[in-house]
């Protein structure tokens, strides 16, 4: 049987990045193009048509479990509900390492998940912003039409902007 290499596969899925669905299944074939197609599918996690309610509550468990066990603990203590470490497995990628872009939108309606309270609303949409300051190497791409934060004070901000 012939064998693709890693590369050769990356620009193979590259160009179905359009296409959720047919990447989606790539990502059962086995281990190799699953993590060829992990980070083409990460790169931009909020542009899927699809993202429903159950898919905004996946993208918000991966991104709370990425938060430090202070910070979950500080923000169980203002009321926001988080998900448990003991209910989920840890993640098999560092997803958010291969985000690309940030959209306010989508990340607002994750939040929204979690609580109704304004203040509480506020304090996770800085957490998480933080967190993709931290995490996402290389920004693209960033909407913020409706952004209620300052993130460019964020310390890792000057960094990780300088490729806009």
């Amino acid at each position: 049987m012939s064998y693709l290499n890693k590369d050769i596969l990356f620009l193979l899925f590259e160009e179905l990045q359009d296409d959720s669905k047919s990447l989606f299944s790539c990502l059962l074939v086995n281990r190799l193009w699953c993590e060829t197609v992990v980070p083409i599918l990460w790169k931009n996690p909020w542009r899927f048509d699809h993202i429903n309610y159950q898919n905004k509550y996946y993208l918000f468990i991966i991104i709370t479990l990425n938060l430090s066990d202070e910070i979950k603990e500080s923000l169980s203590s203002q009321g926001i509900k988080l998900p448990s470490k003991l209910q989920y497995f840890p993640p098999l990628f560092d997803y958010l390492s291969y985000c690309r872009s940030i959209n306010v939108n989508v990340i607002n309606d994750i939040i929204n998940i979690s609580s109704s309270s304004p203040y509480n609303k506020f304090l996770l949409q800085q957490e998480v912003y933080k967190l993709l300051m931290k995490k996402c190497p290389d920004f693209r791409f960033l909407d913020m039409r409706s952004m209620e934060h300052q993130i460019f004070y964020f310390p890792e901000a000057i960094i990780r902007f300088e490729s806009l």
